[in-house]
């Protein structure tokens, strides 16, 4: 499956001129931030009686990851669905891989910008800043793809919500309930953001890094290329059914 450059750039181009008249997504991509001021104004403290810094980060990133990265580009493509554009890209020969790479730079480069900036309204120091934009945009790519495919199986916008609300609150809620039952913990075991939990709890608090953390890594990556997959596979029955 060959690549255009010039396909990609296109479709880049045509989403940075939707996301600016799309509201809904626009708010979603504030959400995160907000929240994050309020947390740290509220709890974030490394107090006794306050919440640690870190627990703010992963509440805000977690949230960031649901709403921008997943939500974003799902209610994205419903858009060209809705508005019957997805089948011009199809009738014009755009390759699936084309058309999620060209999704995926503007939504990849929101849900960074929003996690920067949450990692400094948390108060995290810099020293930690390469080692979290590494892992949390490897997870923002599983992320975003799942999102992708959440966008091909729903007919409009508002059907994202219907379709993606089951399966977002089950990788939001899984991994926040995980530390108090270990049946949950198995299951959040096999969800990229409690494995990128999991690698932040090591770093964040000075621990090494050893081979057996390897495991994390590998969970995300198979994340990443399954949901390609998937999402291929719809892309083409797509194509196939129009």
């Amino acid at each position: 499956m060959t690549l255009s450059l010039r396909r990609i750039k296109a479709l880049t181009k045509k989403e940075f001129k939707s996301f600016t008249k799309n509201t809904n997504v626009l708010l979603m991509c504030m959400l995160p931030i907000l929240f994050s001021i309020i947390y740290s104004y509220i709890y974030g403290s490394d107090h006794v009686n306050g919440m640690p810094k870190l627990m703010v980060l992963l509440l805000c990133l977690n949230m960031n990851l649901i709403m921008c990265s997943s939500f974003t580009i799902a209610m994205l493509i419903a858009e060209e669905k809705e508005k019957n554009t997805l089948r011009t890209l199809l009738l014009s020969g755009v390759s699936a891989l084309e058309f999620l790479f060209g999704k995926v730079v503007l939504t990849l480069l929101l849900s960074t910008i929003t996690n920067i900036i949450i990692f400094f309204i948390s108060g995290m120091e810099v020293k930690y800043l390469a080692w979290f934009l590494l892992i949390s945009t490897l997870v923002i790519i599983s992320m975003i793809i799942i999102g992708a495919l959440i966008g091909m199986f729903s007919k409009n916008q508002m059907s994202t919500s219907v379709i993606g609300m089951p399966v977002m609150l089950i990788l939001l809620l899984i991994p926040m309930m995980a530390d108090f039952n270990e049946n949950i913990r198995k299951i959040a075991l096999f969800t990229p953001n409690y494995n990128m939990t999991l690698i932040f709890n090591k770093i964040f608090y000075g621990l090494s890094l050893s081979s057996q953390e390897i495991l994390p890594f590998v969970t995300i990556f198979i994340w990443i290329v399954v949901t390609s997959v998937g999402f291929i596979v719809a892309y083409n029955k797509v194509g196939i059914d129009n």
